[in-house]
């Protein structure tokens, strides 16, 4: 072999070397960290600190109820190459979905006890998902900072416009699904009387509902989507008052548009 073809053999082979880092440093630039929730209310807190830094996927629907949630094959195949699943450590399936999953990972619990819609509930859980990512991701800490700077602001800016517009519809009578009589008590309504599931319900605790809604002089009955509206539509008919359904998890990709939504509709309805 000639000199030549030794040196045009070298220079293919550094090129095909040097091509070779380059693709492995890029692809190792763009992997992100996968983390798994469990809910759409997780999921919209994880995606609004790690924003594109952070690989997010959600197991259940938005307008589902996670706790009679029914696993699917496509779940396993959802949380598979996953860092972390993250839960609100009420769901009684993570158990059986993590032991489907070969690679398993972490499962963290958020730690915040409470209605997340509520916005001092939702702030924290918002400081444990910053701590969370930040832990896992040093190298965007700062980052992950700045945007959790940004998001609490953003509610705060929300809560500020919602406790100017509540002072009118502070101490109203009303019947709200269980589920739901936490952020409505955060509103300053008068919560007289609140309804489990229709399934938990017998006919004579249905009467009873009915009867103190009319005693009480209620305004309005609010339901909670993800767990049906049956209770609450025949607590309102019969009473004669207006009924509404409220979310408990964001059903776009923001929990402050969720936020301000439920509390329009309950200013709307009591107008």
């Amino acid at each position: 072999m000639s000199i030549r073809q030794v040196k045009n053999v070298v220079l293919f082979a550094l090129l095909v070397f040097s091509l070779v880092i380059h693709v492995h440093c890029e692809q190792s630039s763009t992997d992100k960290i996968k983390v798994t929730t469990t809910t759409s209310l997780l999921g919209t807190l994880v995606k609004a600190i790690g924003k594109e830094e952070i690989d997010v996927s959600t197991i259940v629907p938005a307008g589902m109820c996670p706790g009679h949630f029914d696993l699917k094959a496509e779940n396993v195949k959802e949380l598979s190459g996953s860092r972390i699943l993250l839960s609100h450590g009420w769901e009684k399936w993570t158990g059986k979905l993590l032991a489907a999953v070969d690679n398993k990972p972490a499962l963290r619990i958020i730690g915040v006890q409470g209605n997340l819609m509520v916005p001092d509930n939702h702030k924290k859980a918002a400081e444990h998902v910053t701590s969370l990512l930040c832990s896992l991701d040093q190298q965007y800490r700062t980052v992950y900072t700045k945007n959790f700077a940004s998001y609490t602001s953003a509610i705060d800016s929300i809560v500020k416009d919602i406790t100017d517009r509540s002072k009118d519809i502070k101490g109203i009578k009303i019947v709200c699904s269980e589920l739901q009589a936490e952020f409505l008590q955060w509103l300053g309504l008068d919560i007289v009387l609140t309804y489990r599931r229709a399934e938990e319900l017998t006919p004579g605790m249905m009467a009873e509902a009915i009867k103190q809604a009319k005693r009480e002089q209620v305004r309005l009955v609010v339901d909670n989507l993800q767990s049906g509206s049956e209770v609450g539509l025949a607590i309102a008919k019969e009473a004669n008052v207006k009924h509404i359904t409220l979310t408990n998890f964001p059903l776009g990709n923001s929990y402050p548009e969720a936020l301000a939504q439920n509390f329009s509709s309950v200013v709307q309805a009591l107008q």
